[in-house]
């Protein structure tokens, strides 16, 4: 079973210290408002695997020497830890080496607070098929069929909603239960439009590839996006590249004549395709770091160890694309227009994704506990 609980590690309100922003991005007083001012680190869990205690926060910043200066107790005893800082990434990390034990009792003591956690030595999942993206108040009914979809044409093994804090989050949890998991991720997501000063997102993908695809396979694709694929050649050109890009063709809102819709009441892309926002599948093993469209791997060795970005045009897929369904929005950035009626004129009819749409969702149970949706045929 996956564990989809958390256990972040935040700043009290009432305590002066807090994070600022990125000196790349002029962040004004309303971006301010949505900006992590003052998460250290997302989730604390331990993998009992490598023996480690692993943290993942957002970029600590102008915290960085405070969160450098604290001690950690782990059963009582002071440990010596690695933490690193990578704003350029938006994430944090510290980890720390520990000597077996079934439970593990943690205290973390800064200059102004201190916050205790209990952990057990549970195993994490290894060796899935991960579906993974974060997500705010969009229509449950979207969120079930990217669910169903990517689970019957992927072999999805596990999908993991972030919720960044939906008002129906409940109501979510209850209409995906067996199918997907939703973590709830309800860390500021950052200011729009500072792309230096957006933590969250980052900080989900990264937590995702860690804690839940151990030995295993990601797939980055937002509620907004459909991939279009041959699942043997996806998977042919995945084991010879580690890491496949695909690009994408745009779905503009073509008005569906319903107030209530979804992806498979819009068939017609623009012409040409999109290479600027790529999004990706990976193997675990074969990335260190990732974003909402970029990876890197670590090379050289022990001290000279450098992240080296894998570069998208030489790990693009031959014949994978996603369609990006600009209706399936929230419009919470009214002034990027995506729900500005379209006229069908100069676009490609495309219904791909409609002749792979599942029929009959079945969900299973496989011997990891891990809900498998199988279905009696496709739509055609």
């Amino acid at each position: 079973m996956v564990n989809t609980d958390i256990n972040p590690v935040v700043i009290p309100e009432g305590i002066a210290i807090s994070r600022a922003p990125n000196g790349n991005d002029n962040v004004d007083r309303k971006g301010l408002t949505r900006f992590d001012k003052k998460t250290i680190f997302y989730d604390v869990f331990i993998d009992r695997s490598k023996a480690k205690l692993i943290a993942i926060g957002p970029p600590a910043l102008n915290l960085a020497d405070y969160v450098a200066a604290m001690t950690l107790t782990v059963n009582g005893e002071r440990v010596a830890y690695d933490f690193k800082d990578l704003p350029e990434y938006k994430l944090s990390f510290l980890e720390v080496t520990l000597k077996p034990a079934d439970v593990y009792a943690l205290r973390f003591s800064f200059e102004d607070f201190t916050q205790e956690l209990c952990l057990s030595s549970g195993k994490l999942p290894h060796g899935l098929r991960v579906l993974a993206a974060i997500s705010k108040d969009n229509e449950i009914e979207w969120i079930s069929d990217w669910v169903d979809f990517y689970r019957k044409n992927y072999s999805i093994d596990e999908v993991l909603v972030y919720d960044n804090g939906s008002r129906n989050v409940d109501e979510l949890e209850a209409a995906l239960e067996g199918r997907a998991h939703v973590i709830r991720w309800h860390f500021p997501y950052g200011p729009p439009k500072k792309r230096f000063n957006k933590f969250a997102q980052p900080g989900a993908l990264n937590h995702c590839l860690l804690k839940y695809t151990k030995h295993g396979v990601l797939f980055n694709f937002d509620i907004d996006e459909l991939l279009i694929a041959d699942r043997e050649k996806l998977d042919e050109e995945l084991d010879s590249s580690g890491t496949l890009y695909v690009s994408s063709y745009n779905v503009p809102f073509v008005d569906p004549g319903k107030p209530r819709y979804s992806y498979y009441d819009f068939s017609h892309r623009l012409e040409n395709i999109r290479t600027s926002a790529r999004k990706f599948i990976c193997k675990a093993d074969a990335v260190d770091i990732i974003s909402q469209h970029n990876t890197w791997v670590y090379k050289g060795r022990s001290f000279w160890k450098r992240l080296k970005r894998n570069k998208p045009e030489a790990k693009q897929s031959r014949d994978a694309y996603f369609l990006h369904f600009l209706g399936i929005t929230t419009n919470w950035q009214p002034d990027l227009d995506k729900l500005k009626p379209a006229s069908k004129d100069g676009l490609v009819f495309d219904d791909s994704h409609c002749l792979m749409k599942p029929v009959t969702p079945v969900a299973a149970f496989d011997k990891r506990g891990a809900a498998h949706v199988e279905t009696v045929g496709s739509e055609r």
